[in-house]
């Protein structure tokens, strides 16, 4: 792969036993970049994380197909963070684009998300995450805070009418369609908020430089959150371009177990790291609590196979 010496974008993808998804992801890469003055501006690697299936030969298959293509073998799964560090390296472009390989990018959405993050001046900004209907996903969220904690895991923020109003870690709830300083302007709408998730997470290489890379710490899940963390701590501005549009098919490169499982592990390293050690025992008094709730509505109430994990999820807190 030869230096792109005027990159503005390199996209980094990272792949784990998903060779179908990944080369739909790539498909769709390409066809956002054609006719797209970023075309020629643009980078793109492919970090594997050693694989089992066929996703290396079918990931070669795309070298040809793109102008500034590099895939990185693993020999071992050295994580989310790692993978995504390792191409970080060695990138060139103004920003890093780290992009799950569940995702299919829409027509424009590469274009619209970059010159919203130069528009709005957002140091780290993502695209508005579409379900396979092409639903709203809710994305990001408020930095985390025991107050912001608690509203998500007791679902206050999912209370009808006035839900909206309560700051949550997660937008997940009513509050996912509170906005907060909507900015709009030639057809490129953005909003701020406190994080976003590295599912299609656009980030300023100056950023990067200046507050280090991903915690390779957290294998998976939370490192998103930290690093927001991190970067709002150096006056950084985040945000969600909304006129990009991503769809994200969900815990499809990962068990929604692993994902419940990682998210409260995610939580308890971060506080560890990044606030004061009185909060622990409420962090952990919070996340138990929540979870004891969602035992007794998915298990007992709704029948849901969650009411299991949520059960193997005490055993983390």
């Amino acid at each position: 792969m030869t230096k792109l010496n005027d990159a503005l974008l390199s996209i980094i993808i990272v792949s784990y036993n998903t060779a179908d998804l990944t080369a739909q992801t790539l498909i769709s890469v390409k066809s956002s970049l054609e006719k797209s003055e970023l075309l020629n501006r643009t980078e793109v690697f492919v970090v594997d994380n050693n694989s089992s299936d066929d996703s290396v030969k079918k990931i070669k298959s795309f070298q040809k197909k793109f102008i500034h293509f590099k895939l990185i073998e693993n020999k071992d799964n050295i994580g989310f963070s790692g993978a995504n560090n390792q191409a970080a390296q060695i990138a060139s472009g103004d920003y890093l684009l780290l992009l799950n390989s569940d995702t299919i990018v829409q027509r424009k959405a590469l274009e619209k998300l970059v010159t919203g993050a130069q528009k709005y001046k957002f140091d780290i900004a993502a695209a508005k995450l579409l379900n396979q209907d092409h639903s709203t996903q809710p994305q990001g969220g408020n930095l985390p805070s025991l107050i912001t904690l608690f509203n998500h895991m007791f679902f206050l923020d999912d209370l009808p009418v006035i839900g909206r109003f309560f700051p949550s870690t997660q937008n997940t709830g009513l509050n996912h369609t509170n906005t907060n300083k909507i900015h709009q302007t030639n057809n490129i709408q953005a909003k701020e908020v406190g994080w976003v998730g590295g599912t299609a997470m656009l980030i300023s290489h100056n950023l990067w430089d200046k507050i280090g890379p991903l915690d390779e710490k957290i294998f998976m899940y939370g490192e998103d959150i930290e690093f927001c963390i991190r970067a709002k701590k150096h006056g950084a501005k985040i945000g969600i371009i909304t006129s990009s549009l991503i769809v994200h098919l969900g815990s499809a490169s990962s068990s929604s177990k692993n994902a419940l499982l990682g998210e409260l592990k995610g939580y308890i390293y971060i506080w560890k790291k990044h606030k004061p050690s009185w909060q622990m025992p409420i962090l952990k008094l919070i996340l138990r609590f929540g979870i004891i709730l969602r035992i007794f509505l998915f298990g007992m109430i709704l029948r849901d196979p969650k009411g299991k994990v949520y059960l193997e999820a005490l055993k983390v807190i």
